[in-house]
């Protein structure tokens, strides 16, 4: 019995000892992927390649130099994926040069495959930020003296609201006027949100720009019919984008000529400007300038 125990104990060390060995030198080499090609959309490189049936593949991993982080990267699919996705890729950089294998489940890698690929350009896309109003950046001509505190316009609060003069007689047209805490040159939009009711709100108004606060330019005239002025409680009015190129402005001025109730007299709630930027990913770099 006990010559057995000592036979059986040795053949587990052998078996250790063999299998041990075949881990350590004969490590499984996977195939490598065929048909590698890639497809370029804006921004965008994806790369396709079919993986060998009995193939002793594991994953598929990706190395390659990202000229927009400036770092290598790497990436890595299933054996089970066709494809890995390159994102925020610009045509601007060229060739991006990617180093292909596939990696067996003993760690073992096959041949890299190296494989060129170019990016179509990156689309341009609008960025909006709003720029801060406050109130003693705006004036009226036909400020009410009971109700509707013109700073209600700049508080982020759309239960609050401006309402012009009628319980004092002031011709109109009525007006705001804001004094803009940086002078617009470019792209711009402005937006405005109704007070909670369905009466006197605009419906034909005029927009109209200074430099100095004094001498004022019309940017357009809006109506309800062209422009499709929201005259019921609830819905915010936002512009289209608009570009000052060629007529900058410090000084906006919002002239009300009809509201939806026949009233000279208008309400608001909050009154909004904002700075509008054309992004080009494909712009040069900041450093490509001064290397």
């Amino acid at each position: 019995m006990k010559n057995w125990t000592k036979y059986l104990f040795g053949a587990a060390i052998l078996t250790v000892s063999v299998l041990s060995s075949c881990k350590d030198d004969d490590g499984i080499v996977p195939a490598t992927v065929t048909d590698l090609h890639y497809d370029s959309t804006p921004g965008r490189i994806v790369l396709r390649w079919t993986t060998p049936e009995n193939s002793n593949i594991r994953y598929i991993q990706v190395n390659y130099y990202d000229p927009l982080l400036k770092q290598n990267v790497q990436r890595t699919a299933s054996v089970f994926a066709d494809s890995v996705e390159i994102p925020d890729t610009r045509a601007k950089y060229g060739d991006y040069t990617f180093q292909v294998k596939s990696v067996s489940g003993t760690g073992n890698s096959s041949e890299v495959q190296e494989l060129k690929a170019k990016s179509l350009p990156a689309e341009k896309t609008w960025t909006t930020s709003p720029i801060t109003l406050t109130g003693d950046m705006l004036a009226t001509n036909a400020l009410e003296p009971s109700e509707g505190a013109l700073a209600n316009l700049v508080d982020n609060n759309t239960s609050t609201y401006f309402h012009t003069a009628w319980t004092v007689d002031i011709p109109g047209p009525h007006y705001i006027t804001v004094a803009l805490p940086e002078t617009i040159a470019g792209w711009w939009q402005f937006g405005y949100s109704p007070r909670n009711n369905a009466a006197n709100k605009p419906t034909n108004f005029d927009l109209l720009g200074s430099t100095d606060g004094s001498n004022w330019v019309l940017i357009k005239n809006f109506t309800k019919e062209g422009d499709n002025l929201p005259i019921d409680a609830t819905t915010s009015f936002t512009s289209e984008r608009m570009n000052a190129e060629g007529q900058p402005f410090s000084h906006l001025k919002f002239a009300v000529n009809e509201t939806n109730s026949g009233t000279v007299f208008w309400t608001m709630s909050e009154f909004k400007v904002y700075a509008v930027s054309l992004i080009d990913p494909e712009a040069p770099d900041e450093t490509d300038a001064t290397e």
